[in-house]
């Protein structure tokens, strides 16, 4: 995702920028508001936005000052998009000495102006990257939404190890070693005045979650995962399991953070807290009780823990456990066998039919199936969509269903939908699964990188990643591995970076002895024999 900051001491402006835009259409995601200059200037060093919006007149410094501040400490700044209410050409000239991508006035700042200066920033990104050599925007604008695949994994207990959870983890950047979580699951409610349905909602709904995610990580740090249009989820670290640590302080946070949105968006939050758990890979235990307390919540008791043992009203209403079908769903998805894919769907199907007292185990079970789906996928989500481009929620119709049949109608077209795809997604797919693996090799020489490490990371088998990785690559795994770290080793050595043991560290092994063995046999000679020729050989080792 492309980071943006937004900066003004006006909060309704603040709240208005967030919800001008449906900002992920454009692969942004808000990082921070700032509501003066000094706090603009510390998030720029610590969040590192892309694009920062900033006021001009702000308290302790100006947008200006912030920008040429940060332009003199790094030299890399973020583009700046100046707003004002005043027209002035002493600032505008002020803007253009900063390099700034625009200068607005606030007054008659439109969704298509504000549009236009996003996407000319935007376009200012690429091109710096392209100058750069370094290509690393596209793999950020991702980041955001392997996060959230990586908590719906979590919440969904789709991974089959903790050291998967672990490399996984590593690999997105995210800090779980807090004592103990919780996970907290919301839904907004309301307003009357905003249609069901359509682009006033989605904005609505999308600067509700960003507005929950700042006042939350103001009083501590969380992740929030967005579910659909009105439903995310919060993984709240904890100092302990036991609740007499926690129970009041989260209790607080999260009534302040309703009444919070409640003021702003006239918006209902209702909330099911789980079960404190100490292992991150236990996150779905505490997800699903979270899910457990959310339907026998109102609007008179907004939050509801789990510790608090609500009673579901509805007799055999327990939540759909898929445990046992996740190995064959996975594999169906992992092979796209579509085959054993209408089977498992046509089961849930018979299974819900005629049988209304079960309408929250088959709404469970048709959103875990679109959760997996968009978690295991490579381009999960678009195939999704498309099944339901012509429902006016999309795939998010789920949870305008209130009735048996309406769950029953949804699994039939998703389906139908996924088998008729998939086929046709097949090879791309694999070619996508493989492209994705060729990169994170690439931007990981410095490990060992075996094939099990890898499969996990992908959530694949050894077995099935060796098999794909061979047919479509044209060359199995190993070797791949091996001539891309013996590339990088050649252009190191004529770029004159370092000795053989730094080179052979920097790429991940374990010997010079064993790096210059592997570098003979693809080369047919010796590093040191390569680095004479090429005359870059230090004197030491000579």
């Amino acid at each position: 995702m492309i980071k943006l900051l937004i900066a003004d001491d006006e909060a309704l402006v603040c709240v208005g920028l967030q919800s001008m835009l449906k900002w992920e259409d454009y692969r942004i995601e808000i990082v921070g508001v700032a509501h003066n200059g000094a706090q603009a200037e510390e998030m720029i060093d610590s969040l590192q936005p892309d694009i920062v919006i900033t006021d001009i007149k702000m308290p302790i410094k100006t947008g200006l000052q912030v920008a040429e501040s940060v332009r003199k400490k790094t030299g890399r700044a973020p583009k700046f998009i100046i707003l004002t209410s005043y027209e002035d050409f002493q600032y505008a000239r002020g803007a253009i000495e900063v390099r700034a991508v625009d200068y607005l006035v606030k007054l008659e700042l439109t969704p298509k102006m504000l549009e236009e200066s996003i996407l000319r920033a935007i376009s200012m990104l690429e091109e710096s990257e392209a100058a750069s050599g370094q290509p690393q925007l596209d793999y950020r604008r991702n980041l955001q939404d392997l996060r959230d695949k990586f908590f719906i994994r979590l919440f969904n207990h789709l991974f089959e190890s903790r050291e998967q959870v672990l490399l996984q983890k590593n690999d997105l950047e995210l800090e779980l070693d807090a004592p103990a979580y919780v996970v907290c699951t919301c839904r907004i409610l309301g307003p009357d005045t905003v249609p069901a349905r359509g682009d006033k909602l989605a904005a609505l709904c999308t600067s509700t979650v960003q507005m929950a995610r700042e006042t939350l990580a103001s009083s501590g740090p969380c992740h929030i995962t967005s579910l659909d249009l009105r439903n995310f989820a919060i993984t709240l670290p904890l100092p302990g399991k036991e609740s007499d640590l926690w129970l009041s302080d989260l209790q607080k946070r999260l009534h302040d953070m309703a009444r919070l949105l409640h003021n702003y968006f006239n918006v209902i939050l209702i909330a099911g807290v789980g079960i404190a758990v100490e292992d991150p890979y236990l996150l779905y235990e505490s997800y699903q009780s979270a899910r457990k307390a959310l339907p026998v919540n109102s609007q008179e008791q907004s939050i509801v823990f789990f510790t608090n043992e609500p009673q579901v009203s509805e007799p055999d209403a327990s939540l759909f456990d898929y445990s046992a079908l996740r190995s064959d769903i996975r594999r169906a998805f992992e092979e796209m066998d579509v085959q054993a894919l209408h089977e498992m769907i046509t089961r849930l199907i018979d299974r819900f039919a005629g049988q209304p007292h079960l309408l929250v185990s088959a709404t469970d079970a048709a959103s875990n199936l679109l959760y997996m789906a968009t978690s295991l996928l490579a381009d999960g989500e678009q195939i999704v969509e498309h099944i339901f481009e012509h429902e006016p929620e999309g795939y998010r119709s789920i949870y305008q269903k209130h009735s048996m049949e309406g769950i029953i109608d949804w699994l039939i077209q998703f389906r139908d939908g996924c088998c008729s795809i998939l086929p046709g997604r097949r090879q791309t797919y694999k070619e996508q699964v493989v492209r994705n693996v060729q990169e994170y090799i690439k931007r990981n020489l410095d490990s060992k990188l075996s094939l099990n490490q890898v499969a996990d990371m992908f959530s694949f088998s050894p077995n099935y990643l060796s098999h794909l990785f061979a047919k479509t690559a044209k060359v199995n795994f190993v070797e791949y591995v091996t001539e891309t770290k013996i590339s990088a080793a050649k252009e190191m050595m004529q770029r004159g970076e370092g000795r053989i043991y730094e080179i052979s560290q920097r790429l991940g092994y374990e010997s010079a002895f064993y790096f210059s063995k592997v570098f003979k046999k693809i080369e047919g000679i010796s590093p040191r024999e390569y680095m004479q020729r090429l005359g870059t050989l230090s004197q030491a080792e000579r």
